[in-house]
């Protein structure tokens, strides 16, 4: 993955980290690449701005295309296959780019559609990299004991909630699901 949700600046000054670079803590790099992939499972989106190439096959009648990157800024092609007919729509035509994908001019069914296109955020939103932080934080101050709900030390037992993401990130993510997340 290549989109920095947060950035190792930001990390360095939160968990006073004293090397220049990322590279300088493996566990770290690793964790803010997982807590990526967490964030878009949780979300039912794709973050990283790119060219995306999707085959999608639908059963029942619909006009709602669902794409995982959004938003969507450019629609290379679009091809649909109706039992060995297979027929491309342009844009203005017979689709329209909307905020969960695409919507199609006319209904389909049982088909299979072949898209090329370009999407996902160029800019990470506040609340986001503010997930990204508190949760990269999080998971890498507690990775010694990944998975542990209590631990125990010289002072006394440390209660921590359940392996995941924290109720607070998750209240942030919210506000970036996708919009036909179920």
């Amino acid at each position: 993955m290549s989109i920095e949700l947060v950035s190792y600046a930001n990390l360095k000054n939160l968990l006073d980290l004293e090397e220049s670079a990322i590279t300088d803590y493996p566990a770290l790099n690793v964790l803010r690449d997982s807590v990526t992939a967490a964030f878009e499972a949780y979300t039912g989106r794709l973050f990283e701005s790119k060219e995306r190439t999707d085959t999608l096959y639908i059963d029942t009648a619909t006009q709602m295309i669902k794409l995982d990157a959004i938003p969507i800024s450019s629609v290379g092609s679009l091809t649909v296959t109706i039992s060995e007919t297979t027929e491309t729509y342009t844009e203005h035509d017979d689709y329209e780019i909307t905020g969960y994908g695409l919507r199609l001019l006319s209904s389909v069914e049982n088909c299979s559609i072949a898209i090329t296109y370009t999407g996902g955020i160029s800019t990470v939103p506040d609340t986001l990299a503010r997930a990204a932080l508190l949760q990269v934080a999080y998971e890498f101050q507690s990775k010694d004991q990944i998975g542990s709900e209590s631990v125990s030390t010289e002072g006394g037992t440390i209660t921590r909630p359940p392996l995941g993401l924290l109720k607070e990130v998750k209240r942030l993510l919210d506000q970036n699901m996708h919009p036909l997340r179920w």
